[in-house]
């Protein structure tokens, strides 16, 4: 080798503050370029993402992204149960797109070391990358539109086995008894009843039934359940409790 000639590690010693430039701008651009591979989705405007990983500026994107994701939940609840009351579709639907459960995403699968975070932060928190994934989501929205997002959010954050999973700690027992007679009786879905309705009408009582018949079921006899309470759903929720009980006492339903 001359002597004047310089090594590679001469070289990059004596890097300009141009040269540093652009070689930051690079590595960002290679890591951006991994990043829609994993994420199987490549961007008209890639600054749009690259904007989504800045922790220091990404809230914006995040805050639109936050209200896209809970539309396209919202909608694949709504369609894909049916069954399910208000109430239990928002529970459901919270602890899907929750911080916890979105940060889990980005950790799974490692976009934690995309995400670029603001100098003189130690550490990374819960919030910054559940704020990171729905940033992501914003971006892949504004950059082509819901179908490309619906893709995205059905690959990773939602679909029919996480649905499940997270419905087994919050079902009610209504659903748990219609689920129950949709595998098990032909989609057989049993119908609430009332057995009686007291008192004023600003303090109401009612007792509400279930039925299941032995035509149905194929055992020796019905199964019934009644509950009273306050509300009508009340009701339902403690008459299916009692016919899951039992459903339970002759092993036929898991606990």
């Amino acid at each position: 080798m001359d002597k004047n000639e310089k090594t590679p590690a001469q070289l990059n010693f004596q890097l300009t503050p141009e040269d540093e430039e652009m070689k930051k701008e690079n590595d960002s651009f290679d890591a951006l370029k991994q990043f829609e591979a994993e994420i199987g989705y490549v961007f008209d405007d890639i600054s749009r993402l690259e904007g989504a990983r800045i922790q220091a500026s990404n809230k914006r994107t995040a805050f639109f992204g936050d209200a896209v994701l809970d539309f396209i939940v919202s909608e694949f609840l709504f369609k894909n149960y049916t069954e399910l009351e208000q109430g239990q579709l928002t529970s459901l639907k919270s602890h899907l797109v929750c911080d916890e459960k979105l940060e889990k995403i980005v950790k799974k699968n490692g976009w934690d070391e995309y995400l670029i975070i603001e100098k003189g932060i130690v550490g990374r928190s819960k919030k910054m990358n559940s704020t990171f994934l729905e940033a992501v989501v914003g971006a892949i929205y504004l950059d082509s539109g819901l179908s490309e997002t619906e893709t995205f959010v059905y690959r990773f954050i939602v679909n029919k086995k996480e649905a499940e999973k997270s419905m087994k700690s919050l079902v009610s027992p209504k659903v748990k008894l219609y689920e129950f007679c949709q595998q098990h009786y032909s989609g057989f879905r049993p119908e609430s009843f009332m057995i009686s309705e007291d008192g004023p009408s600003h303090d109401r009582t009612f007792v509400m039934g279930y039925l299941l018949p032995k035509e149905i079921t194929g055992l020796k006899n019905d199964i019934a359940g009644e509950g009273e309470g306050k509300t009508k759903s009340d009701a339902e929720t403690k008459a299916a409790e009692k016919i899951n009980r039992q459903l339970i006492r002759i092993g036929l339903m898991e606990k």
